[in-house]
């Protein structure tokens, strides 16, 4: 096996990619296919298929059709939902590129499996956690501005997913510092949105109580 200190930052950079991809699913798939496409990266052995030019266009396309669809107010409810298992998908696969590209293919030292299912705990539930945080962050806007605030929750979230995606290519070190910040504020704002829900579900549920009698 390589370099202890290269696998773990290969995890590191793995999960600030996979943080992008519970942002937007196919906006980090583009940026490390581009990347790999022009020599920038090197995902490792088994994932050159990343960087080839169908695999460019096919994530480039799938990109722009998920950025148009979260603009659409009732459509990025849909694409939210449904988007789910495709982001821990998404997740696991950009994660195992990063564990291929630092551990070689020794599977003597590192099974497949062992890599895969690294990817699928870290990689997947890391950009499924994201993708459903920032889902619950969606509805609460969608409660406050009657979802005309979603198109610009939906911005945001594109840019920061291109931003943190480019980063990881260009300044990994930075891009984990952001990704680490970022999980942790999407978390806690998130539950705090949820509470927030709970407790006017439960005062409107009074009143009504109250009406009623």
């Amino acid at each position: 096996m390589e370099d202890p200190v290269s696998f773990g930052f290969a995890i590191l950079v793995g999960f600030a990619l996979s943080a992008s991809c519970g942002m937007r699913i196919f906006a980090p798939l583009a940026i490390l296919s581009a990347a790999t496409h022009f020599g920038w990266v090197n995902p490792g052995s088994g994932f050159s298929w990343i960087g080839s030019m169908p695999a460019l266009v096919c994530f480039s396309f799938a990109c722009v059709i998920e950025i148009l669809g979260m603009m659409i107010p009732w459509l990025d409810h849909v694409l939210d939902v449904a988007g789910t298992p495709i982001a821990a998908v998404a997740g696991t696969v950009v994660m195992a590129s990063q564990l291929a590209g630092a551990v070689g293919v020794d599977t003597s030292v590192v099974p497949p499996w062992a890599t895969w299912a690294l990817a699928a705990v870290v990689g997947g539930g890391v950009a499924a956690g994201v993708h459903v945080a920032t889902g619950s962050l969606r509805v609460g806007s969608t409660a406050v501005g009657a979802g005309f605030l979603n198109p610009i929750f939906a911005l945001f979230e594109t840019v920061m997913s291109f931003v943190l995606a480019g980063l990881a290519v260009l300044l990994p070190i930075v891009a984990v510092i952001v990704a680490i910040v970022l999980v942790i504020s999407l978390v806690a704002i998130a539950m705090a949105v949820v509470r927030w829900r709970n407790r006017r579900g439960a005062a409107k549920a009074a009143v009504s109580t109250v009406g009623a009698v």
